[in-house]
């Protein structure tokens, strides 16, 4: 999530949070909603990473994900403020885009099983892992 998309969802939330409390938009709600809205994305700040330590989950990072991430949320911002997107014309950087955007689905799938996980039962995935990494170069060297 950007920064951005954070402070767009603690605005809306701040915005749920008067409508549901006070009924109606009137008098000083607009100053109620920002200040709630500020007050909603300090607290993520500071605690943020009390909820969840980097130290908890440390992924890898691809070489020049970054760039790509930028991309893909100027195609998400496209996307959700125009309805369309101009995705690149050449085939690597359309590969590029959903090989790094499968990667990004697939971290968010795996989140709750990183978080909770014990080491046996990681280090058993590895070693399933392994075992089919060897048999796909295997049969790579059969072909």
């Amino acid at each position: 999530m950007t920064k951005d998309e954070q402070l767009r969802l603690s605005l809306l939330l701040a915005f749920q949070a008067v409508i549901t409390h006070g009924g109606k938009i009137e008098g000083d709600a607009e100053k109620r909603i920002l200040g709630l809205a500020q007050r909603m994305n300090e607290f993520c700040d500071l605690q943020l990473k009390q909820a969840f330590p980097e130290e908890m989950i440390k992924l890898v990072d691809d070489k020049g994900a970054a760039e790509i991430d930028d991309a893909i949320a100027i195609h998400i911002e496209n996307l959700r403020t125009k309805s369309s997107t101009q995705l690149p014309q050449d085939k690597e950087s359309l590969i590029q885009l959903y090989d790094r955007l499968q990667q990004r689905k697939s971290r968010r799938m795996q989140w709750q099983f990183y978080a909770t996980a014990k080491e046996e039962k990681v280090a058993d995935l590895i070693l399933q892992l392994l075992d089919d990494e060897i048999e796909d170069l295997d049969a790579g060297a059969k072909q």
